[in-house]
């Protein structure tokens, strides 16, 4: 029988993992393409109410899931080495780690800064309404805009391997 250590980091590893592939997916699934047929004014709006808590919500999950993930990793390698898997299947379990930080990259030098770049854009486009100015707000929003959702169908791509080679680490 496992101990409760091991339960409470799996859970909480498990836990924030799919918090975090779930908002991603979200986003590249329904928030991206809807915002595509949305007028640019209603873009701009939902854009601005809906993107910072978004953008927390993914780097607190991101965050909860490495270091939960990290907490079990050293537990089940050092503590509790009977519950660590065989050595061949913790060179996947390594490996998908290594896609997770390069995730956590993506989310906190792309996505997340990006995110606040657009976020300000938008709000400065709001204080100051000059007919010239709105063209070239517009194009740089959209930008962003496709930056934002390049970056994360490629984290989502990367979430997916990385689920793949936990699973398969765990089970061999």
């Amino acid at each position: 029988m496992a101990d409760a250590v091991f339960i409470v980091l799996l859970l909480l590893h498990v836990g924030s993992i799919i918090a975090w592939m779930g908002g991603a997916t979200l986003f590249v699934s329904v928030l991206a393409p809807s915002l595509r047929r949305m007028s640019p004014a209603s873009r701009g709006e939902f854009t601005l109410s809906v993107l910072p808590s978004y953008m927390r919500f993914i780097g607190g999950s991101s965050i909860a899931a490495a270091v939960a993930g990290l907490a079990l990793y050293a537990y089940i390698t050092q503590v509790a080495t009977s519950l660590a898997p065989s050595g061949s299947g913790l060179i996947y379990i390594q490996i998908g780690a290594v896609v997770t930080l390069i995730v956590l990259l993506i989310a906190f030098g792309v996505l997340i800064p990006t995110s606040r770049k657009l976020v300000g854009l938008l709000k400065m486009s709001q204080k100051q309404a000059t007919p010239g100015g709105d063209a070239a707000t517009s194009a740089q929003a959209a930008s962003m805009q496709k930056r934002l959702g390049m970056a994360a169908r490629l984290g989502v791509f990367l979430l997916a391997l990385t689920l793949i080679l936990m699973i398969v680490g765990a089970s061999i």
